[in-house]
């Protein structure tokens, strides 16, 4: 849940009763478009091969596939494959592909079958030197891999389709293998069947939470944080069709190529589509893991909506987003303690981007106002010391280069054994670290992320059950912790060791109020699972949790929960019991809990926003009450006191508790 957001439970109940559409509510919440997506950047190390003097096959020649229908909408109507065609850059990768009309050669085709389009070998004239050979290509399916029922068959993983001679101009050879599923794969793959060596011509897609969707029912996927390149996952393409690029090592670099010859090694053909040599020194297709980075800009201005773009050539920018105000001294003193911190209005100089990509790579970073683009080449920058890019003016500095995998425990002081407990790490700039499991980023719109995560104003903290584990970077990071009224909650600054492995964090009680007979209770609590909300519960020093099944027009929560009874946790101090919140958008709302037996239905009525279109007033609030009262619950009204009609004769009549 998120405290500080307009998009809470009481403010949608409330904006949803007074007849605002939930849709239109949810569009005015919606953040900004992303930017549109421009022409890549290209190095200078790439040089492409023009192979229109080699090309023996037109998609018209290869002919109509069954599995090709699935491709592309033209592709629907005849069968034929259709891929990119002229100029393209995958991956950072240029390529000069042919025609993409499905009547022109534009392809080579190579195989050991005879055929007047397919050739049995090839010899590409190159004169130069390259330190890898990065081919555009894909071969036919192998239909093991969808046998008949019944059928005992081998998938051809492995297939030597084609061998690429690497001509030296002192006369010398290098054989590489193409084989099927490690170099090459087919235009489309199912589920489990990627390759080794290979990669899909499209990008990993970062997504934003905020992100359009045609399709509302992608909703999970965009949970996800990326659309992958690998299954054409991206809802805004067009075409499922897959190039598959391979960089093959050329291992005496220093030599002169003369030339580039392919030979078919089998039937099954090989298709060439585009060939481009890179001259640097590391594989541009293999990238290294996330590395966050820092740029500095000419003025305090990181803030300005849409004037700074960071994108690199040889890999993904997974994030960016603008630096707060930290100050690690006043944050400490601050007795705010787990109650969340507002966000700095100071102007910022620094965006900080998450970047996965080859060493070789360059980063951008534009200007949009100005019209200004800088680079940066990312093999130059070094923790500790910031880049100044080409052209002067920003600079970037990796950051977090070193980290450790940390163990990690959450002892009461008292009892000296693990508990539960909400905490957040903060990097040196005050950037939220989570432990693994869960989110960096949390949802914090209506019946979204119900997971053990929590956003509190602008920070955001975890639930462990009292141990955890994450990754830390070597040096300075800062704790946040607490554990409820009755813990002294906790702020620290720490010392990662480079060896370290293990943490053990302390929190110690203040109270017990548990010991002289209290129990604290939360009554009104959703969309959580119960096991969620008893850890939830511990961590927040609450004993029982009623989590309430409701209806929301056509959407039920919970209620597959209620007929397992109270779950209760395994030191036998926290309950969770899952009782109904009976809801009618005039009369009002109620909190059935702790009843016995079956539950008080329906829970809501006469339509929306509570119930469905056409619901009928099923009943009063008080004959909700009197059903619960029935079953030993007790009847709460949880808005008290809106919406304001028969809650007042409720409480007068005595039907409320």
């Amino acid at each position: 849940m998120n405290s500080n957001s307009d998009w809470s439970r009481r403010n949608f109940i409330q904006k949803t009763s007074g007849g605002v559409p939930t849709l239109a509510f949810m569009l005015q919440h919606a953040g900004p478009a992303p930017a549109s997506k421009k022409q890549q950047n290209v190095s200078d190390k790439f040089i492409p091969i023009d192979l229109s003097r080699q090309f023996t096959a037109t998609p018209a020649d290869f002919g109509p596939r069954e599995r090709a229908r699935g491709l592309t909408r033209q592709s629907r109507e005849d069968g034929l494959i259709r891929l990119p065609g002229g100029k393209q850059v995958f991956r950072g990768i240029p390529f000069l592909l042919g025609s993409e009309d499905a009547l022109k050669k534009s392809w080579i085709a190579l195989s050991s079958q005879p055929a007047s389009w397919v050739t049995h070998s090839v010899e590409i004239p190159l004169n130069q030197k390259a330190a890898y050979i990065c081919l555009a290509q894909f071969c036919g399916w192998d239909h093991n891999e969808r046998p008949a029922p019944g059928q005992d068959v081998v998938e051809r993983v492995g297939q030597m389709l084609a061998e690429a001679v690497l001509v030296y101009g002192d006369g010398g050879e290098q054989r590489l293998p193409i084989r099927r599923r490690f170099e090459v794969n087919s235009p489309s793959v199912d589920w489990g069947h990627l390759s080794f060596q290979a990669v899909p011509h499209r990008s990993d897609v970062p997504t934003r939470l905020d992100d359009p969707l045609r399709n509302a029912q992608l909703w999970g996927d965009l949970q996800c944080g990326v659309w992958e390149s690998d299954y054409a996952a991206d809802p805004a393409l067009d075409s499922s069709v897959t190039l598959w690029l391979c960089a093959l090592a050329n291992p005496w670099p220093d030599r002169e190529l003369k030339a580039l010859r392919m030979e078919s090694r089998d039937a099954d053909p090989l298709v060439i589509c585009g060939l481009t040599l890179f001259q640097g020194h590391e594989n541009p297709l293999r990238y290294e893991r996330l590395s966050l980075y820092r740029i500095t800009l000419p003025e305090a201005n990181a803030a300005d909506a849409g004037r700074w773009q960071v994108s690199v050539d040889l890999g993904v920018v997974a994030r960016t987003f603008a630096g707060r105000a930290f100050e690690p001294e006043a944050w400490l003193a601050q007795p705010r303690i787990g109650l969340g911190d507002d966000a700095s209005a100071e102007p910022s100089r620094h965006i900080f981007a998450e970047v996965t990509a080859s060493p070789e790579a360059l980063l951008w970073l534009e200007d949009i106002k100005a019209g200004r683009r800088y680079q940066f080449e990312l093999n130059q920058a070094l923790p500790g010391r910031e880049l100044e890019a080409r052209a002067g003016g920003p600079r970037v500095e990796i950051l977090e280069r070193d980290k450790v995998w940390i163990h990690g425990r959450v002892l009461d002081t008292t009892t000296q054994r693990p508990t539960p407990v909400r905490l957040a790490f903060r990097s040196k700039d005050g950037r939220y670290i989570p432990p693994y499991g869960h989110r960096t980023e949390i949802n914090s719109a209506w019946f979204q992320d119900y997971g053990a995560d929590v956003q509190w104003h602008h920070s955001s903290f975890a639930v462990i059950d009292g141990s955890f584990q994450i990754e830390l970077p070597v040096g300075t990071v800062y704790l946040e912790m607490t554990k409820g009224f009755e813990y002294k909650g906790v702020r620290r600054k720490l010392t990662i060791e480079a060896n370290q492995r293990e943490l053990n964090l302390e929190i110690s009680p203040l109270l017990n109020f548990r010991s002289q007979g209290w129990v604290s209770a939360d009554s009104h609590v959703h969309f959580l699972s119960p096991s969620t909300a008893i850890l939830e519960g511990q961590a927040e020093g609450v004993n029982l949790i009623n989590l309430l099944a409701a209806q929301w027009g056509d959407l039920f929560t919970n209620v597959g929960d209620m007929p397992q009874g109270p779950l209760v946790s395994q030191d036998r101090e926290t309950m969770v019991w899952v009782g109904t919140e009976n809801r009618q958008h005039i009369l009002g709302h109620l909190g059935l809990l702790g009843g016995h037996g079956a539950p008080v239905y329906p829970m809501s009525a006469s339509g929306p926003g509570e119930s469905y279109i056409g619901d009928p007033l099923w009943c009063s609030l008080s004959e909700w009450a009197d059903a619960c009262r029935k079953r030993e619950g007790l009847v709460v009204a949880v808005h008290f006191p809106y919406p304001t009609a028969e809650l007042a004769a409720d409480i007068v009549m005595d039907k409320i508790d």
